[in-house]
């Protein structure tokens, strides 16, 4: 990192103020700044950056892949459930102007019952930003029916037609999430010029944020708010924009309310720039504001502004939404830590790192971002992973860490575009082994958004059975007689396809020896943690002891350790680490306290290495 010293010392004078470069400067110093130093290039860009053709290439390919991905979260048309139900009743009720959903109460169970009315047990701003979309159709004649209304629940609630569902998540939730990916790529492009597109893509394609984009689910839409503060409070700080980042903060959690850890965050970023009494007061004057609708909700339906939707809302709600779980003491569905399920939603089959290895990357480039003086960045990135899974320690089961039936902990989704902000300078240093683990990613949530998302339990295999099957979810095509089979989901892989070429086409990364050998490293160690981490915690769920996840956090940090002596060039350090290798015989894994002594004897080998190492060298004996 020496050599990025004087590079870095610029990047930071830009940052506060001092001498930049423009386009006053001659044409070289131009050219090194536009392409390797963010912030550096102020006033009209010259000619080099306007007649070169492989910047406006790149800069194409990147908006087509964008787009791609776009309109491949609009083509799935996913099934009905108690969610995305919950949402579009009180989509319809607010238009016909009721804050209750007595008419489709039926067709969900996500509510909660109070004063003799039913209400769905969700953020409101939503379904309120979603009225005037469903005005349009409905005076169109272009919202169908529900042929099951009338048969009480369940049968009313998957009687929901596929078409209404999906016409309204275009609206609410594809749109939003454009937003989203627009959002990181010129973000990213501030910090790693030209990574901005690639980076997007990862998180549109690699991470939840692809099946939930086609999910009438408000995490989406929330999390384009939270990182639209973020933005607000990072480019250009001032007092005017910091209100502007609270009224965003304060929107994203009147759509979700979990946002609220996120906004929290915020205003403790906010603080980090002078003048800050001014910053954070300006950022919780926004943040009232951003609550209106909330507060405007809780007058409208309970006559309180204090009053939510969520309170006595069930865990585990059948039909009318009666609690099914035996729990007690819950607070907004939280209760006692249980620090299980913290490790749970990271490396169980639906977990976020064995589903989506790409942003176990994102670590790295945490501490990239806080050596590069980005130090309140880090800082918010960090913090902000820690909390948002330290949250999910607080719910009362693992089912309801995950988010019920969903193809991962969907509560983690608003940490998502923070983690791929960091992926950046990662993806810059080691192309090749970020480009691998985000194939994987993608490939993943590919096979879950094709077959069915909603999955009930940890049986991922379910979704390589339908593909083998030919049964995929429906597409938009579905509605004109293409059916649910290769023929119907053709488009969005191709669309998948298209995004992944384009994003890579952007940038002309220089491939290392070790970066390769990094690359082939993770790929063995993700299939290692994703064959034997899930197994050493479902043995954890079974017998109510936590061995398996003391085993699985083991095996996980040795792998880490491991890889880190190997890119440092130092493979006879990381050799200990073959041993976790053993991981991969699943009837080793499933004996939990066997498991963990060979994961803590690796984590042993690879700290006492080098000394061993050192010693052998000084008694002359080639190591």
């Amino acid at each position: 990192m020496r050599a990025w010293g004087p590079i870095w010392q610029s990047y930071t004078s830009a940052r506060v103020g001092l001498r930049t470069v423009g386009a006053c400067e001659p044409r070289q110093i131009r050219k090194e700044a536009a392409l390797s130093i963010p912030f550096q290039v102020c006033g009209s860009p010259g000619p080099f950056l306007s007649k070169v053709g492989f910047v406006t290439r790149g800069s194409l390919l990147g908006s087509l892949a964008i787009a791609a991905v776009a309109l491949a979260y609009a083509l799935p048309m996913q099934s009905p459930g108690c969610g995305q139900n919950a949402h579009y009743a009180a989509t319809r009720s607010f238009a016909e102007g009721h804050a209750y959903i007595d008419r489709y109460a039926t067709e969900t169970c996500d509510v909660v019952r109070r004063g003799g009315h039913v209400y769905a047990a969700k953020g409101p701003a939503l379904d309120l930003w979603s009225v005037p979309w469903y005005l349009v159709l409905r005076s169109v004649g272009a919202v169908p029916p529900n042929p099951n209304a009338h048969l009480g629940y369940p049968a009313a609630m998957v009687g929901v037609p596929l078409r209404a569902l999906w016409q309204m998540g275009l609206w609410s939730v594809v749109l939003p999430a454009l937003a989203l990916l627009l959002l990181v790529r010129r973000t990213v492009d501030r910090l790693e010029p030209g990574l901005g597109a690639p980076v997007a893509v990862i998180l549109g394609l690699g991470t939840l944020l692809l099946p939930f984009s086609t999910l009438v689910f408000a995490h989406v839409p929330a999390t384009m708010l939270a990182f639209l503060a973020f933005t607000l409070l990072f480019e250009k700080p001032s007092v005017r924009r910091s209100a502007l980042a609270g009224a965003a903060a304060g929107l994203a959690v009147a759509t979700d309310l979990p946002l609220v850890v996120p906004a929290v965050a915020l205003g403790v970023y906010a603080a980090a720039r002078e003048p800050r009494v001014q910053r954070v007061g300006a950022y919780a004057a926004g943040l009232l504001v951003g609550l209106f609708p909330l507060f405007a909700f809780g007058i409208w339906a309970f006559g309180s502004p204090f009053e939510l939707a969520y309170s006595g809302a069930a865990i585990d709600p059948g039909a009318g939404g009666v609690e099914q779980a035996h729990v007690h003491g819950l607070v907004f569905t939280l209760t006692s830590p249980h620090p299980h399920f913290a490790i749970d939603v990271l490396l169980s089959q639906r977990g976020l790192v064995v589903l989506a290895p790409v942003v176990a990357a994102a670590a790295a480039g945490i501490a990239l971002l806080w050596r590069r003086s980005l130090r309140a960045e880090a800082a918010l990135i960090g913090g902000l992973a820690v909390a948002e899974i330290a949250w999910n320690a607080f719910r009362p089961t693992y089912e309801l860490a995950l988010g019920g039936w969903v193809p991962g902990p969907r509560f983690l989704i608003p940490l998502l575009p923070f983690l791929c902000l960091a992926l950046a300078p990662v993806l810059r240093r080691i192309p090749a082994t970020v480009g691998v683990l985000a194939l994987v990613s993608i490939g993943a949530m590919v096979v879950a958004t094709s077959a069915e998302p909603l999955l009930s339990n940890d049986d991922t295999h379910h979704w390589i059975s339908r593909i083998v099957a030919g049964n995929f979810v429906p597409t938009v095509l579905s509605l004109w007689g293409s059916g649910h089979g290769w023929l119907g989901i053709m488009p969005f892989l191709l669309l998948v396809a298209a995004a992944v070429l384009a994003a890579g086409a952007t940038i002309r990364p220089t491939l290392e020896r070790r970066d390769l050998a990094l690359a082939a490293a993770s790929v063995i160690a993700w299939i290692v943690v994703e064959h034997g981490a899930p197994a050493l915690l479902q043995v954890d769920r079974l017998v109510g002891q936590s061995y398996g996840a003391a085993a699985a956090v083991a095996v996980v940090s040795g792998f880490a350790w491991a890889l880190i002596r190997l890119f440092a060039g130092r493979p006879a350090a990381a050799a200990p680490g073959l041993l976790l290798l053993a991981f991969a015989a699943r009837r080793f894994d499933q004996h939990t306290k066997w498991a963990l002594l060979l994961a803590l004897l690796v984590l042993g080998a690879l700290a006492l290495q080098p000394a061993l190492a050192d010693r052998v060298r000084r008694r002359g004996i080639p190591a």
